[in-house]
């Protein structure tokens, strides 16, 4: 039908839903008539059959709606139209799809971490997003690690942006974070490393499984998603070892520690077929930051961090005469025993990390006995 003012105004209701009235006059332009008996302007496009609404009547006019209708289809046929680019929220999803088939699922789960820092930018257009919407997000996060985590991950989701044509030229360089990083040099001292463990034991008696977590790593050194992810696969107690596999290391190598008699102690009465430590959701631990806030409360000092365990361990085996290559191996690093001595070394040094393990379980242990000795 030839759409006219008088016409329109006659057109009634349908009874249910919405009922179109397609113009003679321009390819699929046309009025829509709601149930309720609203009227709206509306232009379809393509095969693609994309309906774009122009405005409502009468505030729009038919002659205005004809006028409008008219640029777009000619900026379609010119090539000059651009649909609009994506949300944040659908990029976002875009990138952690073609993620998950090139990361590891430790880098995946850090991401997931640090994507609701963003959760404002989501209902916005990516192509609309200005750099100081970013950088104003940044500046509110105080966590100088997660700040520049943060940085980093949008860094690679605009890149994936621009190379999906949702962007372009868009100013990375604008973006600033404090990247500034000085290596930790904390040891803990026996006093420091006591309160610690007993903090650990009073948690475990308390039924909370981030005491075991603690003292796991005051024991083995491991870095804290191993411990966080740790599954019964992982543990062979006829063995006596623990093997995480390469998914779950920061070097994308399998790794194979000797079990001591404290940490089979903690895992056995834990049999599971799972992981041992799931958060709420069943997956690997990850309330990491909750937890060592009220914990380094307990312990009454808090300027010390979940990796300085790892450090304490590497330099009291170094204080007790521990061969470096050995603590290399238990630490899975490479400085002594990677490259090209790493090519024609093979051993395992199992029998050695035995040996140093049970050495430093055993002065733990002696730490912790005249803790309780000096309480009774």
């Amino acid at each position: 039908m030839k759409l006219t003012d008088r016409s329109i105004a006659a057109l009634q209701p349908p009874t249910g839903g919405q009922k179109l009235y397609a113009d003679d006059s321009i390819s699929g332009f046309g009025v829509r008539v709601s149930a309720g008996g609203a009227k709206a302007f509306v232009l379809t496009l393509g095969i693609e059959r994309r309906r774009i609404t122009l405005g409502r009547y009468p505030i729009v006019t038919l002659a205005q709606a004809r006028a409008k209708a008219k640029n777009i289809l000619a900026a379609r046929q010119l090539g000059l139209d651009k649909p609009p680019s994506p949300y944040f929220e659908d990029v976002k999803d875009e990138y952690l799809a073609d993620g998950d088939r090139k990361v590891r699922s430790i880098t995946r789960a850090r991401d997931g971490y640090l994507f609701p820092h963003f959760k404002a930018l989501e209902r916005k257009r990516i192509a609309e997003i200005h750099p100081k919407n970013m950088q104003c997000i940044l500046d509110g996060i105080k966590a100088q690690w997660t700040r520049r985590q943060c940085l980093f991950l949008m860094n690679g989701l605009i890149r994936f942006a621009e190379k999906q044509g949702y962007v372009s030229n868009w100013p990375l360089q604008r973006l600033q974070a404090d990247i500034s990083h000085t290596p930790r040099d904390r040891i803990l001292d026996t006093a420091e490393l006591i309160q610690i463990l007993t903090t650990a034991k009073t948690w475990q008696m308390a039924g909370n499984q981030f005491g075991d977590i603690i003292e796991l790593l005051v024991l083995t050194g491991q870095r804290r998603q191993q411990i966080g992810s740790l599954d019964r696969s992982h543990v062979d107690f006829d063995e006596g070892t623990i093997t995480w596999p390469a998914e779950l290391m920061k070097t994308n190598k399998r790794h194979t520690i000797p079990m001591g008699d404290s940490v089979r102690a903690l895992l056995e009465p834990r049999r599971t077929n799972a992981l041992y430590f799931p958060n709420l959701h069943g997956e690997p631990f990850s309330a990491w930051s909750i937890h060592i806030k009220k914990f380094t409360r307990d312990c009454g000092f808090d300027d010390w961090v979940l990796h300085d365990l790892r450090r304490t361990l590497a330099t009291r085996w170094q204080e007790t005469g521990i061969d470096i290559a050995t603590t290399e191996k238990m630490l899975s690093h490479s400085a002594i025993t990677g490259g090209l001595v790493g090519v024609y070394q093979r051993s395992t040094y199992l029998t050695q990390m035995r040996a140093a393990v049970q050495k430093w379980e055993d002065h733990i242990q002696r730490l912790l006995s005249t803790t309780e000795a000096t309480y009774a």
